[in-house]
């Protein structure tokens, strides 16, 4: 009994874990926190689904020595036949009175800002993401990771 009560667990979290909305998600974490300016980060990922509606979402972890009120970056995507679609992002990490808008435990601090919501990939296909810091000084300090995450929309 208690056998058959494991493996029927088993399948159920099996099947909850595989319906979830998410396609990807990866972060790349940054040496001696900070992001050089001329570092871009790049993803990549196949997407096979161009009839579905997608949620891309940029999740960002920094510590408290982050000194801005803000994190400027460009994100381009990179379709199989090589065209390129971009979109500038400025993402708001503090609220008006300074204070971290993120989620914090401790000295890390992290928040998912989406960026694009409802679009649609036009071909099938193994599909490249490139993040550019767009900060105006040489090293953005207290960068710990930046992550990107699609997920089918919900709508």
């Amino acid at each position: 009994m208690k056998s058959r009560l494991l493996l029927f667990s088993l399948v159920l979290l099996c099947l909850i874990s595989c319906s979830g909305r998410k396609v990807f998600e990866q972060r790349h974490t940054f040496e001696q926190l900070k992001w050089n300016r001329f570092e871009s980060v790049f993803f990549e990922t196949d997407i096979k689904d161009t009839e579905t509606n997608y949620d891309i979402s940029v999740e960002i972890r920094h510590h408290t020595a982050y000194p801005f009120a803000n994190l400027m970056m460009t994100l381009a995507i990179y379709s199989p036949s090589g065209e390129r679609r971009i979109k500038d992002i400025d993402v708001l990490l503090r609220n008006a009175d300074g204070t971290f808008k993120a989620q914090g435990n401790g000295d890390l601090w992290d928040i998912t800002a989406p960026v694009l919501q409802g679009i649609t990939f036009s071909e099938p296909g193994h599909y490249k993401f490139e993040l550019e810091n767009r900060m105006s000084k040489f090293d953005t300090p207290g960068m710990m990771e930046i992550g990107l995450l699609v997920e089918k929309s919900e709508k």
